[in-house]
C-alpha cells in the first residue's frame, strides 16, 4: 500500500493567514456574546442574577469546547479544517439565535412563569435554558484557540510562540468587535444586521482556514505504525499549574467587576462606556499575549517567569488603585462624564497594566503546562479551560459575595492578594523552576507585591464615595448611607431644614435616580395620582421601578387599590424604603396590599399572568446601558398586555437628558402600540406618556373630584400643586394629529434598532440647545389650543372638567416658566400677583417664593418646640401669610426677617405686598428708600414700572 505524500510545510504567508483569520474570529465571537447577551436580557431580563447566570452558563459552554480539545484534539489529523467547520457552526447557530431570539420570547416567557416567585427554581431555569441556547456556538467557541496552537506548534519550542500570538490576535479582535459593534454597526443594520456581519465574518474565517488548511495536516501514519499510546495522567505539577490558571483567571474577572464598579461612580453607565472599558481590559490582555509570545520566541522558558508574572498582575492592580488619580491626570471632579476619551483615561490607567501581565501570564503559564504533557491540543485545551472556569467563577465571587459582604476597596485587595496562592503553585525547589532563595525575578516580584500590599491605601474609597456625589454636598445635602450591593453602589442623601430632613436622594453608581425634593415628588407621584383621578374604579396597580417612593406612596393613598406590586431590580434599592421613610406608617411597602418583586421589570411583565387597571413606571433614563430595553415598542407591548380593558399606563419620559430625536423616537414606539396615546408634563422636562387600552370613557362629572376630597389622596395631590381637578387637564400637551404631526417621520424604538437614541448630550451647549427645543413644548397657552380639540381628553376627562381646565393653562404656564429648573426663570412676583388676585391657589405662590408645604410644617414643628425665631423663620411665615392672602401680617414678618438679617434684599416682595394691602404711599415711601431715589438695575426698573402699572404706583425712577 502506497505511503501518502506529506503536507507541504506552512509557508509564513500561512501563518499570518491564519493569525488574521483568528483575528476575524475574536471579533465575530464578541460582537455575538454581545447581541446574545442584549437579547437574552429580554427573555430572562436584566437583573444581576439572570445576568450572571447567562454569562456563566456561555462560559460553560466555552469551557467544554476546551475540555473536549483537550481530550480528542490528539486525534484531529487536519486542525484548520476542523478549525473552519467550527467556525461555521458558529457563525451559522450564533446568527440563526440573533434571528430567532425574539421569536423565543412568549414561549419562555410561559415556560418560565410558574417559576416568577420561586427564585431557585427560576435561576435554574434561567441557567439551564441559556446553557442549552448557547451549547453548540459556545462549545465551537471554545474549540478554536487549542486547534490552531495545534496546527502552529508543529516544531518543539513553538508552542509559547503559537498559543501568545494567537490568544493575543484573538483577544485583539475581540477589542474591535467591542468598539465596532457599539460604536459603527448596531445603529445602522440593528441587531439582526450586525449578527448577519458577524456570520459573515465567520464564514471568511472559514475561507481563509480552508486556504491554507493543506499546510497544517499532520502528517499520515506510516503502514504498520503503532497506534498513539493513551495520554498519561496528569503529574502533580501539571494539577498545580492548571489550578493556578484557574485561581488567576477568576482574580482578574473578579477584578474587572470591582474596576468597572468603581468606574461607573464617575463615568455615566452607558453601552459606549462599558464598550470602551472592555476594549481597554481586551487591548491589554491581547497586547500582553502577543508580547508573551514574542518573547518565548527567544527561548524563555514558561516555567522561570510565570510565578514573578503572576505576582505581578496583584501588583500592578495594586499600585493602579493607588495612583489612580495622579496616572490618569484628569480630574474625578465631573459629575458623571459622557466622553468616551476620558473613560478610555480612566480605564487606562486601572486597568490597563494589571490586564497587560494578565495576558502574559496566560502565554507563559500555558507554556510551563506544554512542557509538563507535552501534547499541543491538550495543553492548550486543558489550560484554556482552566482559565475559562476561573473566569467563571471570578465574577460570581466578587460581584454576590465579596463587593456586598467587604466593599470594592477591600475586595480589591483580597483579590489582588489571592495572587499569591497561584504564584506558589508555580515555584518549586529545583529548576527551571524558580524558589525564592535562588529566582532574582522572583524576589524581585515578591518584593514588589509586598510592598504595593502594605501601603495599599485603604479608606481611600470613602473619598471617592464622596467625591462621586459631590456636586449634592455642595447644594448642602448631606451623605447618610452608602450600600455596596450586589446590583450597585447606592447612596443615600439627606438635605436637612432647619435641623430637620427635608428631602432624600437616592444616588446609584455615582448617577441622582431619584429625589424626594418638590419638583421629583410632583412629577412621580402625578404618575400615580393621574390614572387614579381619572379612571373609575381601579383595583389593582403595578409600579416597574421604585426609587424613592413617591409613585408608590400616591398608589397607597388610594383606598380603592385591592393590589399594589412593585417590581425593582435591585433587594437593596427595596430596603433603601426605611431610610427615605423612617417611620414604618410611612413607609408605602409597609402597606398590606403592597406585594414587592425583585425582578427586572420587563421579564416580569413577560412572565406574569396577571393584568392590571394602572400600570406606571419610572426607569433610569433610557441612555443607561440595559435600559433602552425598557422604552421599546416591544416593551411597551407587553405593558398592553398586562391592562385589562379601560387600564393606563403612566411612564416616565426624562426629556432633560436626551435629544428631540431621541423623544421622538420613544413616542413613536409607545404611539405605535396605544392607539390612545397622549403626552402630559409633570414638572418642567419630566414629561408623562399616557396610553389607555380600550377606553371606556370619562367617569361622571360628580365621581370626578372624589380624589381630592379623599383624605388619604387630597392632601397629596395639594401637596403637589394640584389643588383644582380642573389643574389636571391644564398637565396636556400632545396627543392625535397634534402627536402625529411632531412626531413627523420619526422611526419607533425597537429592540432590533437599540441605537435609534443618538445619547447623551455630548456636551452642556449641546444641551441646552436640547432644552431649548424641547421648551418649545412646553407652552402651555398652545397646548391649551390643542386641548380643545383633544380626542383623548374627552376619553379621560368630564365635559365639564374639561370647561374648567382651560382656565388653568395660564397658571400651567407660570409653572413652566417660573418653575424651571433648567432654564433661568424671570422675576416671579408678576406670577405671584396672577396666581394670587386670580386663583385661590396656596400651594403654588410658596413655590413661587421658594417654600412649599414641607418647609411651612418643618417651621411649624421648630416653632411649637420652643426654638427661637430666625430670619428664615419669619421669612417662611411671611409667605404663608402671603399665600393666605393676610398681606398685612405678610408685611410685618417679611420687615422682621430683614431686619434679623434675612440673606436676600426683601425690598422688593415688601413693596408688592403693600401694594396688595393697599398701602400705596407706604409702599412708595419703602421704594424711594430702598432703590434710593434712582440708584438701581434696570431690572428694578423694570419691575417698578410694572407696579406703576398694575396698582397706580408712583415709580421712585
Amino acid at each position: 500500500m502506497p505511503i501518502a505524500p506529506p503536507p507541504a510545510p506552512a509557508a509564513r504567508r500561512d501563518r499570518l493567514v491564519l493569525g488574521g483569520v483568528f483575528l476575524l474570529s475574536g471579533a465575530s465571537a464578541l460582537l455575538f456574546e454581545t447581541l446574545w447577551f442584549h437579547l437574552a436580557g429580554l427573555v430572562f431580563g436584566v437583573g444581576v442574577y439572570a445576568s450572571a447566570l447567562v454569562l456563566s452558563s456561555f462560559m460553560g459552554g466555552l469551557a467544554l469546547g476546551n475540555a473536549l480539545i483537550s481530550r480528542f484534539g490528539r486525534d484531529v489529523a487536519d486542525p484548520v479544517r476542523f478549525y473552519a467547520v467550527m467556525e461555521l457552526l458558529v457563525g451559522a447557530w450564533g446568527l440563526l439565535l440573533v434571528l430567532t431570539f425574539p421569536l423565543l420570547t412568549v414561549w419562555l416567557g410561559a415556560m418560565l412563569s410558574p417559576a416568577l416567585d420561586k427564585p431557585v427554581l427560576l435561576n435554574s431555569l434561567r441557567f439551564s435554558f441559556s446553557f442549552l441556547l448557547f451549547l453548540l456556538p459556545a462549545t465551537a467557541m471554545g474549540a478554536t484557540l487549542p486547534l490552531l496552537v495545534k496546527a502552529l506548534a508543529r516544531r518543539p519550542g513553538e508552542f509559547g510562540l503559537a498559543l501568545g500570538r494567537l490568544y493575543g490576535v484573538n483577544t485583539l479582535g475581540a477589542c474591535l468587535g467591542a468598539l465596532l459593534g457599539e460604536t459603527v454597526l448596531i445603529a445602522p443594520l440593528g441587531l439582526s444586521g450586525t449578527g448577519y456581519f458577524a456570520a459573515g465574518l465567520n464564514l471568511l474565517a472559514a475561507v481563509g482556514a480552508l486556504a491554507v488548511a493543506k499546510h497544517f495536516r499532520d502528517e499520515p501514519a506510516r503502514a504498520g505504525e503503532a497506534a498513539k499510546p493513551a495520554p498519561a495522567p496528569l503529574t502533580g505539577r501539571a494539577k498545580r499549574l492548571l489550578l493556578a490558571g484557574f485561581l488567576s483567571g477568576g482574580a482578574f474577572l473578579g477584578l474587572e467587576v470591582v474596576w468597572t464598579r468603581f468606574l461607573q461612580l464617575f463615568v455615566r453607565s452607558t453601552s459606549l462606556a462599558f464598550a470602551v472599558m472592555l476594549a481597554v481590559i481586551l487591548a491589554g490582555i491581547g497586547l500582553g499575549g502577543a508580547c508573551a509570545g514574542w518573547w518565548l520566541r527567544r527561548e524563555a522558558d514558561g516555567r522561570r517567569v510565570t510565578a514573578p508574572l503572576v505576582l505581578l498582575v496583584g501588583a500592578a492592580a495594586l499600585a493602579s488603585y493607588r495612583l489612580f488619580e495622579s496616572a490618569a491626570g484628569v480630574s474625578l471632579g465631573t459629575y458623571q462624564t459622557v466622553d468616551w476619551r476620558y473613560v478610555a483615561v480612566l480605564s487606562l490607567a486601572l486597568m490597563f497594566p494589571a490586564a497587560f501581565v494578565s495576558g502574559l501570564v496566560f502565554t507563559t503559564l500555558g507554556e510551563a503546562f506544554h512542557r509538563e504533557v507535552g501534547d499541543r491540543a491538550r495543553s492548550a485545551g486543558l489550560v484554556a479551560m482552566a482559565n475559562t472556569l476561573g473566569a467563571m467563577a471570578g465574577p460570581l465571587v466578587a460581584g454576590f459575595v465579596l463587593i456586598p459582604w467587604l466593599g470594592m476597596e477591600r475586595s480589591l485587595f483580597l483579590l489582588c492578594a489571592v495572587y499569591a496562592v497561584p504564584a506558589f503553585l508555580c515555584v518549586g525547589p529545583a529548576l527551571p523552576w524558580p524558589s525564592p532563595g535562588r529566582s532574582r525575578p522572583l524576589q524581585a516580584a515578591l518584593a514588589a507585591f509586598a510592598v504595593c500590599l502594605a501601603i495599599f491605601p485603604f479608606g481611600s474609597m470613602a473619598g471617592y464615595f464622596r467625591r462621586a456625589c459631590a456636586d449634592f454636598l455642595k447644594d448642602g445635602e448631606t451623605l447618610i448611607a452608602t450600600i455596596e450591593s450586589v446590583s450597585g453602589t447606592l447612596q443615600y442623601l439627606r438635605q436637612d431644614y432647619l435641623g430637620q430632613p427635608y428631602a432624600y436622594r437616592l444616588v446609584t453608581d455615582g448617577y441622582s435616580m431619584a429625589s424626594t425634593d418638590r419638583g421629583a415628588k410632583r412629577y412621580m407621584k402625578l404618575f400615580g395620582y393621574f390614572p387614579e383621578a381619572v379612571l373609575q374604579n381601579p383595583k389593582t396597580a403595578l409600579l416597574i421601578c421604585f426609587g424613592t417612593g413617591s409613585t408608590a406612596a400616591s398608589l397607597v393613598e388610594d383606598k380603592r387599590l385591592a393590589s399594589i406590586d412593585v417590581v425593582d431590580i435591585s433587594r437593596d434599592v427595596l430596603a433603601g424604603a426605611s431610610i427615605v421613610y423612617p417611620k414604618p406608617e410611612k413607609n408605602p411597602l409597609e402597606d398590606p396590599r403592597v406585594v414587592t418583586h425583585v425582578e427586572d421589570g420587563r421579564f416580569f411583565l413577560l412572565a406574569t399572568p396577571k393584568k392590571y387597571d394602572i400600570i406606571t413606571a419610572e426607569p433610569p433614563p433610557p441612555m443607561m446601558a440595559g435600559v433602552v430595553n425598557l422604552y421599546s415598542r416591544e416593551y411597551f407591548q407587553l405593558m398592553r398586555e398586562r391592562l385589562n380593558d379601560g387600564g393606563m399606563v403612566t411612564y416616565w419620559l426624562p426629556v432633560f437628558e436626551i435629544s428631540p430625536s431621541d423623544a421622538k423616537a420613544i413616542l413613536k414606539a409607545f404611539s405605535e402600540v396605544f392607539e390612545h396615546a397622549s403626552l402630559w408634563t409633570g414638572d418642567n422636562f419630566n414629561w408623562m406618556m399616557v396610553g389607555v387600552k380600550k377606553p371606556k370613557g370619562p367617569k361622571p362629572a360628580k365621581n370626578f373630584p372624589a380624589p381630592w376630597e379623599a383624605v388619604e389622596t387630597g392632601p397629596g395631590l395639594t401637596r403637589i400643586g394640584v389643588e383644582d381637578p380642573a389643574q389636571l387637564g391644564a398637565l396636556f400637551m400632545l396627543d392625535g394629529q397634534s402627536l402625529a404631526d411632531y412626531l413627523g417621520e420619526a422611526k419607533p424604538l425597537t429592540d432590533n434598532y437599540p441605537k435609534r437614541l443618538r445619547g447623551f448630550p455630548e456636551s452642556p451647549e449641546v444641551q441646552k440647545a436640547y432644552i431649548a427645543d424641547h421648551n418649545k413644548l412646553l407652552d402651555a397657552m398652545a397646548s391649551k389650543e390643542r386641548f380643545a380639540a383633544s380626542a383623548e381628553a374627552a376619553l379621560l376627562l368630564p365635559q365639564a372638567v374639561r370647561a374648567e381646565s382651560e382656565a388653568w393653562f395660564e397658571t400651567q404656564q407660570i409653572i413652566n416658566t417660573y418653575l424651571n429648573n433648567m432654564l433661568t426663570p424671570p422675576p416671579p412676583l408678576p406670577a405671584v400677583n396672577y396666581v394670587l388676585s386670580g386663583t385661590d391657589l396656596r400651594v403654588l405662590p410658596l413655590w413661587l417664593m421658594k417654600s412649599d408645604a414641607k418647609k411651612q410644617a418643618i417651621v411649624t414643628e421648630v416653632l411649637g418646640k420652643g426654638m427661637a425665631p430666625t430670619a428664615e423663620t419669619e421669612f417662611q411665615l411671611a409667605i404663608r401669610a402671603l399665600a393666605d392672602r393676610d398681606y398685612l401680617l405678610a408685611e410685618a414678618k417679611l420687615k422682621r426677617a430683614q431686619d434679623m438679617g434675612y440673606q436676600s434684599n426683601l425690598a422688593p416682595a415688601r413693596v408688592y405686598v403693600l401694594c396688595m394691602a393697599g398701602l400705596l404711599s407706604d409702599a412708595e415711601n419703602l421704594a424711594a428708600i430702598a432703590f434710593k431715589g434712582g440708584q438701581a438695575s434696570a431690572q428694578a426698573k423694570s419691575y417698578m414700572d410694572w407696579l406703576a402699572r398694575t396698582f397706580g404706583f408712583r415709580s421712585p425712577f
